[in-house]
């Protein structure tokens, strides 16, 4: 395990942790929340698409206040963790209990948001009750197949490139994202500014977006997390997308849902609410919360302290 304090020169300060996989691959993590509460279950957080560890800063404080220790990961291809060839949704159950095993955590809660959600999921299938026991996923993208009605243009398209070819996926995203997100900070808020006022978003999340550039949190959860994720390129970030887009391995109906908890905005314009309504009703047993008023981006900034409590009262 290594430890690097070097990533950033924020105000939130990227202390970073690297473990090294059974298969040689090294997995970068963070800690959040309230690690020195050791009576509490910790919670995973997934976080979304193309972000890394950083992300959980939106959970940090809210965590430690409710007593929760929060550990966030680099899947392959982002920031500090290795490429993994031919990865699947179902590869990282197992990345995923390799750094619980190391780090002692025998029962554990996770939290994905976004394009985090996926990985919950394939979590739900893979890993047992006694392991993994209660989740929630937040503005969660669901399979494709259910419809991408009242998705934004520009979500749909990459999704549409991305399962057709992962090197032209790279290449766009390259060029949209990854360039600038390998620069500054203040390049980074204006390149954000100038596309949100061309994106068909809701005014909540438009409202909840305007904060990242004045809060050095939220600064760091969003654009701290891309811009570490995409340091070394974006082929992590284009084989993810070609994984939303392409078959998972599973079907929705064959999980486990008694575990899990959904949250959705009812104004979703990245992954619309119609796709999470019809994957509740493949998912019975788990509780349905459609929040009408809110977003992609509110849902998560808006209700965090609901959102990590409901989990809290299950694990």
């Amino acid at each position: 395990m290594a430890q690097d304090t070097t990533g950033t020169q924020y105000a939130w300060k990227d202390t970073v942790e690297t473990f090294t996989l059974k298969d040689g691959r090294t997995l970068a993590y963070g800690k959040y929340g309230a690690q020195d509460n050791p009576k509490s279950i910790p919670i995973f957080y997934i976080n979304g698409t193309p972000g890394c560890h950083l992300e959980a800063l939106l959970v940090d404080r809210t965590a430690e206040n409710l007593g929760i220790p929060v550990i966030s990961t680099d899947r392959p291809g982002f920031g500090r963790s290795t490429f993994q060839e031919n990865r699947t949704l179902l590869s990282w159950p197992q990345d995923l209990l390799e750094l619980a095993d190391h780090l002692n955590i025998p029962r554990f809660g996770l939290l994905g948001v976004s394009g985090g959600g996926p990985y919950v999921l394939a979590c739900l299938l893979s890993i047992p009750r006694e392991r993994l026991v209660a989740a929630t996923v937040i503005s969660a993208i669901y399979p494709l197949s259910l419809g991408t009605t009242g998705m934004m243009w520009q979500t749909r398209l990459l999704m549409r490139i991305a399962g057709w070819s992962t090197w032209l996926a790279e290449k766009l995203i390259d060029m949209t994202m990854g360039m600038v997100a390998r620069s500054d900070i203040p390049k980074l808020l204006k390149m954000m500014e100038s596309q949100a006022a061309g994106l068909p978003q809701p005014a909540i999340d438009k409202e909840c977006m305007k904060q990242v550039g004045k809060d050095e949190t939220l600064t760091g959860a969003y654009l701290g997390s891309m811009k570490e994720a995409l340091r070394p390129g974006s082929k992590g970030a284009a084989w993810e997308f070609w994984l939303f887009a392409s078959e998972w391995g599973f079907k929705l109906e064959d999980l486990d849902s008694s575990r899990l908890t959904i949250w959705h905005g009812g104004l979703d314009v990245n992954v619309p609410a119609g796709m999470a309504d019809k994957a509740s009703k493949l998912l019975p047993d788990a509780p349905y919360k459609r929040m009408d008023d809110d977003g992609h981006v509110s849902l998560i900034m808006r209700h965090t302290e609901d959102i990590l409590s409901n989990l809290l009262s299950k694990l």
